[in-house]
């Protein structure tokens, strides 16, 4: 990654929560809080893991790759969505404070050099990881779970509309 495209990885980054508040802004609770099958999130709780994520996860350990010291396996999303209660949660409190930790990820970024991104860390499961690893994926994972978002919206707004032929818009 040079530094054009770390600078249009931040700028993507700093963009990512208005491109998810608009997807979510104004619906209802219930909506926010339905699941599509027991084993899938609930849009509320996807928007809580990447509340999480964003403190715990990726510029965490991106950290500790470029300055040093041991990661430690202490990301549990599955068992932290039933625990720490994901779907009881205020979607706007839980937004406002992942805009406000994805704003200080963006400064912390744009300290980042393209040099940085080489340095690297032991992962106890996945081995050696370079910080621009640890990022990439990070943007990966954005996008990962705006895929799961919409997807959850779409087949739960399906169900809302049984009633209409919703097929000619496609298969959900």
């Amino acid at each position: 990654m040079d530094a054009v495209a770390l600078r249009n990885l931040i700028d993507d980054h700093a963009r990512f929560p208005t491109a998810l508040l608009n997807l979510f802004q104004g619906a209802d609770l219930e909506l926010m809080r339905s699941r599509e099958s027991a084993e899938k999130w609930s849009p509320m709780e996807i928007l809580a893991h990447l509340r999480d994520e964003e403190v715990l996860d990726f510029r965490a350990r991106a950290k500790v790759a470029i300055e040093g010291g041991e990661l430690e396996l202490n990301v549990d999303p599955e068992t932290w969505v039933r625990e720490r209660r994901y779907n009881e949660m205020d979607p706007g409190a839980v937004f406002l404070d992942w805009a406000a930790e994805r704003a200080d990820s963006c400064r912390w970024l744009g300290t980042v050099s393209v040099d940085d991104l080489e340095r690297s860390v032991t992962h106890p499961v996945f081995g050696e990881i370079r910080a621009g690893d640890f990022i990439a994926a990070w943007r990966l994972h954005d996008l990962l779970h705006m895929r799961q978002f919409t997807h959850a919206l779409a087949v739960l707004t399906a169900r809302r509309l049984s009633k209409w032929k919703t097929g000619y818009a496609g298969e959900v």
